[in-house]
């Protein structure tokens, strides 16, 4: 006998049973494996708490406050060079002297030339006095021909021709007496310009004297010799630069800014003197990539009142200072300046790349027992990898906690994650 036929569904039965298929139309312990979705793996980040500034950059070059091109005040032959590039000299230090012959000998002929105008001016003052002794001593001879003459007549002792006599003698004695005092007054005079001309021959000495400093090139102000451009034997004048010279203590840097910050900076400038709402807080910090790794503190110093109409920008001049060790800039550095506008030193900060922009919001997932959940925040100030968040719920974000830094793109609110970075709270790292 033939087995009897197998249905078509006893046959899909079987193949069921047989592949460890249930017929009762159950998943099955595989089946409900391959329904579990695997945890999104991220990176997480904490949520610190630290300074954030905001900060306007910009660049400029080092200038001197003093530096000045020291051009001779004379002509001549250079005999003697007595500093060299990078010398430090004080204000009034001789730099380099020039031929002084001709100087000097020019300056001993005015001083022979005072030393006469000194003896003529004794000599005057001699005769003066002489020519005084002579009309005390006429007046005195006039006035004793007077009396006597005065006398006699009262008397009328004596003939009429004897009379005659004596006042002949007075009116000689008197015009005797005139003359000298004329004699006295040109005596006076003499000695006048006796002295005039030894005024004038001093004024000559020192005219002298000071050609003779000419020949000597000195420094106006004490500083640091940033060129020296003569030579021993230069035939130097005063069109000739002869050395430049720059003060390595007042140090500056001059940069334009637009003007629609013009406010900015006048509060900037206001606070970094003291007299401003921020008191000491706002600042400058220069880098130079001469000398790297150094911050140079700085204050606004001046901020110029007018707009350059044709690039519609002002001048701001920032102090520069030493560093605190004692390293200092030099005029012609290239300089990266930040201007500290605001500080907030105790801001909310996770790294940026934690930030998910959704149209106009902004959101952050913070991971707590391996569950992403999806935070609305503000972002404030950013400086470097960092910036400033600030929740729209209170307590939203805290410090220890850890946000997604790496993986939020796609990532849902409620999701669970596999961390990796930094632990979570009461978790341990993955």
């Amino acid at each position: 006998m033939h087995p009897p036929p197998i249905l078509p569904s006893a046959a899909a039965a079987l193949l069921l049973v047989g592949c460890g298929g249930d017929p009762s139309g159950g998943q099955g312990p595989l089946a409900s494996t391959a329904g579990r979705l695997e945890p999104t793996r991220v990176r997480t980040a904490p949520v610190e708490r630290r300074e954030m500034r905001r900060v306007l950059s910009t660049t400029s070059v080092v200038e001197s406050e003093r530096q000045v091109t020291i051009l001779p005040r004379t002509s001549g032959v250079v005999t003697e060079l007595r500093v060299e590039e990078g010398d430090a000299v004080e204000a009034g230090e001789v730099l380099a002297v020039l031929d002084q012959r001709d100087a000097r000998a020019a300056l001993e002929e005015t001083r022979l030339a005072l030393t006469e105008a000194e003896d003529n001016v004794a000599r005057a003052a001699l005769a003066r006095r002489e020519a005084d002794a002579a009309a005390e001593g006429l007046r005195l001879a006039h006035e004793q021909a007077q009396r006597r003459h005065e006398r006699n007549a009262r008397a009328g002792l004596i003939s009429d021709q004897e009379l005659e006599q004596l006042a002949f003698d007075r009116d000689s004695a008197l015009r005797q007496f005139e003359t000298s005092k004329l004699s006295a007054e040109r005596a006076a005079l003499d000695e006048r310009a006796a002295a005039t001309a030894a005024s004038r021959a001093q004024l000559a000495c020192d005219r002298a004297e000071v050609t003779l400093s000419h020949t000597e090139i000195s420094a106006p102000f004490t500083g640091v010799i940033a060129r020296r451009d003569l030579r021993v034997g230069d035939n130097a004048g005063p069109a000739t630069t002869a050395f430049v010279l720059t003060d390595l203590e007042r140090l500056r840097a001059v940069f334009p800014r637009p003007q629609r910050e013009l406010a900015v900076f006048a509060a900037l400038g206001s606070a970094a003197d003291g007299s401003g709402a921020a008191g000491g807080d706002a600042r400058i910090l220069a880098r130079a990539e001469a000398i790297p790794g150094l911050e140079f503190p700085g204050v606004i110093e001046r901020i110029s009142p007018s707009i350059d109409s044709a690039s519609g920008s002002f001048r701001v001049t920032a102090r520069l200072l030493p560093h605190p060790d004692g390293t200092s800039l030099l005029p012609g550095m290239l300089l990266r300046l930040e201007i500290v506008l605001e500080r907030r030193p105790d801001a909310l900060v996770i790294p940026k790349r934690s930030l998910r922009r959704e149209g106009d919001v902004t959101v952050v997932f913070s991971v707590r027992d391996g569950v992403a959940r999806r935070v609305e925040v503000t972002p404030g100030f950013s400086e470097g990898d960092w910036v400033e968040v600030i929740p729209s719920e209170s307590g939203a974000l805290e410090v220890g906690q850890v946000v997604v830094e790496v993986g939020n793109r796609d990532l849902e609110d409620g999701a669970e994650v596999e961390a990796t970075g930094a632990s979570p709270p009461g978790g341990t790292e993955e």
